[in-house]
């Protein structure tokens, strides 16, 4: 279904031109631009299968509920299975920015790393975080007839761009694209 979503997006984007000058990117960090970065298969697909496990209660509280099982039999390790379990719904957050409309305004997630998710492994890290964002970009592409685009760029690079922090021991990392005339963003504590 999330790959059926992918498309879907990517096909509206392209079809329609709504995210002309698009560029997926991390922005620059400590002095460091990050290079051009995408997920490989695995993680793409270890991120679909963890989006299903994020689930928002009566509180508005976000619950990972998948247990250490379940992961290690997707191929995670017995230690990233512990880091992803042990992760309280008190420490995710996922907050709008208001930021000012510029001419080439940013459009994505303004990602901290949080010591659990840093602990792990690049490949369970990324695929994590980019199952927490896919589950969650959806505001992104509700936003606007640009957002399809801007959503499938941003969820797509996520796995890719998180993993590269984590090999970097990056804290914060920012993954969207530019488009002109629109600003569009969000802080998303993962921890």
């Amino acid at each position: 279904m999330f790959k059926k979503f992918l498309v879907v997006l990517c096909t509206l984007a392209i079809a329609f031109g709504f995210s002309s000058p698009v560029i997926s990117h991390a922005s620059q960090i400590d002095g460091e631009n990050p290079p051009e970065v995408s997920a490989d298969k695995k993680q793409i697909e270890m991120a679909e299968k963890l989006s299903n496990y994020f689930e928002l209660d009566k509180d508005g509280n976000i619950h990972f509920t998948a247990d250490k099982e379940t992961l290690m039999e997707m191929g995670i390790s017995e230690h990233d299975s512990k880091l992803m379990t042990s992760m309280k719904p008190e420490e995710f957050s996922f907050e709008e920015n208001k930021d000012e409309i510029q001419a080439y305004g940013f459009v994505g997630l303004h990602l901290k790393l949080g010591p659990k998710v840093r602990a792990m492994s690049a490949v369970a890290a990324g695929a994590f975080a980019a199952g927490y964002v896919g589950w969650y970009v959806k505001q992104i592409a509700a936003a606007g007839p640009w957002g399809a685009g801007a959503a499938a760029a941003i969820t797509a690079s996520t796995a890719g761009i998180v993993g590269w922090a984590v090999n970097k021991g990056l804290k914060k990392v920012n993954v969207g694209v530019n488009i002109p005339f629109v600003s569009l963003s969000y802080t998303v504590n993962i921890p």
